[in-house]
């Protein structure tokens, strides 16, 4: 069983208001009063895709957000809404590399102020699409080759894929983040890391892809699962089920930081799918899926969502 420092709690708290980790004196009262701030929580409608599909570019993606204040006190009255768009690349050297096209802050995408903003702990929906984000990064330009000269993000020979109807390919992938300003004047930009990946109820942002569908065409081959574990101890009742034909078999990482398994999909398999099983200590826990053509189809972590896991098959499908 872990243990966490007397002041652990606490100081997620106190990290709401705080632009950069600081440390905490072990010897100070624990039994300190909670610092006042707000987060915000977002996560896709139920009802929502949660991904882009290749060629719907029309298609939104529902995002339910909800401010939620510590203390009671202070009250949202303004949430900016930023748009982040990340293209994994490979330079002139054959290194793998990402271009963060919107830098760390993103584009904003909108504002969500007076009537709309919803009571504490209660749902806004943002919607977003491919062409949403394709109209905020059209004039995007990014130095693939590292010569000095910034191609079009759109329109370059190093991603000919890219098309008016399909502008997002394989590799890229998105977000959203927020600032909130409450009516007393003070502005929440950023928060501490516990709060972003470990807080129940809180996050800093909401991450997606761009997917070509859910249907492997070659199901029946090797899949290397490899799981991590960051506390060193094992994943504590977290698995991934792999469902075959409806008979579903689970795997874990028993104990340990790393641990690796292949699992063979028998030919005549009709339907595929991986679920991630939430465990004790799930923000402790990253893994990856890979196919026997090297491509890595999914990943996941720290805490990583439970249910069903959304696959990249754009480049295994080709």
């Amino acid at each position: 069983m872990k243990k966490y420092p007397i002041l652990y709690f606490t100081m997620v708290l106190a990290g709401l208001l705080m632009l950069s980790t600081a440390c905490e004196d072990e010897d100070l009262n624990p039994y300190i009063e909670p610092l006042s701030g707000v987060h915000a929580y977002g996560q896709f409608a139920e009802d929502s895709p949660t991904n882009f599909i290749k060629g719907e570019s029309s298609e939104d993606l529902n995002i339910n957000l909800q401010w939620i204040s510590i203390d009671g006190e202070l009250e949202v009255d303004k949430i900016d809404v930023f748009v982040l768009f990340n293209e994994n690349y490979v330079d002139i050297d054959r290194n793998p590399l990402v271009a963060a096209h919107g830098g760390e802050e993103g584009k904003f995408y909108m504002s969500i102020e007076g009537s709309e903003i919803p009571a504490n702990r209660e749902n806004t929906t943002i919607s977003i699409s491919q062409e949403d984000v394709f109209e905020l990064y059209k004039e995007a330009t990014f130095d693939y080759d590292d010569d000095g000269n910034a191609e079009s993000v759109f329109s370059n020979e190093f991603k000919p894929s890219r098309t008016d109807n399909t502008p997002f390919i394989s590799g890229d992938n998105f977000s959203i983040r927020w600032i909130l300003y409450t009516t007393d004047g003070l502005v929440f930009d950023s928060w501490s890391p516990s709060v972003c990946t470990e807080l129940p109820g809180a996050n800093c942002e909401v991450s997606w892809i761009l997917e070509c569908g859910q249907i492997i065409k070659e199901p029946a081959q090797d899949y290397t699962i490899s799981m991590a574990d960051s506390y060193g101890d094992g994943w504590n009742g977290a698995a991934i089920n792999v469902v075959i034909d409806d008979v579903t078999t689970s795997y874990t990482l028993d104990a340990g930081s790393s641990g690796t398994t292949v699992v063979t999909v028998p030919e005549g398999t009709t339907s595929l799918a991986f679920e991630f099983v939430s465990g004790d200590y799930d923000s402790e826990v990253t893994y990856s899926i890979t196919t026997e053509k090297g491509n890595t189809i999914a990943s996941g972590g720290p805490a990583p969502p439970a249910g069903k896991i959304t696959l990249d098959l754009c480049t295994e499908n080709e």
